[in-house]
């Protein structure tokens, strides 16, 4: 048996959700025939210990060059992209690439809230350039020259309580609009696992795809980090998520936004319920990927983690 994309191209496999998708898709059982990581000349390339697979091979690449990542897509069957959010509107150029070097499958960098619902759209325009990669690869595949796939994991979970959900090292949090609203969150290595996947055919021909470890609200990780951490010695505030985004588009009016000023409008995507977050029972497709849903044990678990207690 083999792999239904064979040969297999990551972008940005250095990130932190790249190098755990890179990692998912080394341990791919029929492995794939080769993995291309690509990489700038400029950049640091990945750590040796990361690539643990023989088929695993680095490809230096000018992404101001068609003719470069042209040639370095030639023989790829499927991309993943896990670059930076901030630089998602590059992933243009990738694409006439791998159309033109004749890959199948494109996986562009989401990795985040379901964006794709027109509310949350039409509200929040943090999302307007993945909006413009999704609508870019659509009118390739309806000429019949790609396919590709959307994956949605809410929040990051592990990454999420370093600070942005809550910040389980400092023992503060922010409740978003009361924080008692159930966000569909993810860890990174789920996150691979879910890439890995898709490219296997788990979920068929499906275009959006959306996998979440838990649903969980703020008030809930709280009482969990408590009960690992103590209830001492914790900075709790409230945080209204309408009244930040209102003056999050001030300052980005003023050209004066910062990177919490960005995040206020994730705050308000997750909370309100009119934007189609979470997604309940059966509304994802993490038993396809063979996800597991996880228990108050794993969170306690990786609270530990996150924290530092379990060095």
């Amino acid at each position: 048996m083999s792999q239904r994309f064979p040969s297999v191209a990551i972008i940005g496999a250095t990130g932190n959700v790249g190098r755990l998708i890179l990692a998912a898709l080394q341990s791919a059982t029929p492995p794939f025939e080769r993995i291309t990581v690509l990489t700038r000349s400029s950049s640091t390339p990945p750590d040796p210990s990361l690539l643990t697979n023989p088929n695993t091979h680095i490809v230096t690449v000018d992404y101001t060059s068609r003719d470069s990542l042209v040639s370095a897509l030639h023989g790829v069957d499927a991309v993943v992209s896990a670059i930076a959010t901030q630089s998602v509107d590059t992933q243009k150029q990738i694409i006439d690439a791998a159309v033109e070097a004749g890959v199948r499958f494109f996986i562009p960098s989401e990795f985040g809230l379901a964006n794709t619902h027109p509310l949350l759209r039409r509200d929040f325009p943090i999302f307007e350039d993945k909006a413009v990669i999704q609508e870019y690869l659509e009118q390739y595949r309806l000429q019949g020259k790609i396919d590709y796939a959307l994956i949605f994991v809410g929040l990051f979970l592990d990454w999420g309580m370093d600070g942005f959900v809550i910040d389980v090292r400092n023992k503060k949090v922010g409740f978003w609009d009361g924080g008692e609203r159930p966000i569909s969150m993810t860890t990174m290595g789920s996150i691979g696992v879910a890439v890995r996947g898709v490219l296997e055919g788990k979920v068929g021909s499906q275009r959006e795809v959306r996998v979440k470890d838990v649903n969980i609200s703020q008030r809930r990780l709280f009482e969990l980090a408590c009960e690992v951490l103590g209830s001492d010695g914790w900075e709790v505030r409230d945080v209204d998520t309408l009244e930040a985004i209102k003056t999050a588009q001030r300052k980005m009016e003023e050209g004066t936004a910062e990177l919490d000023d960005i995040y206020a409008f994730v705050y308000r995507a997750s909370t309100a319920p009119q934007y189609g977050q979470p997604w309940g029972d059966g509304e994802d497709d993490s038993e396809k990927l063979e996800l597991r849903v996880w228990t108050d044990d794993d969170i306690r678990r990786l609270i530990r983690e996150v924290a530092g207690l379990d060095k």
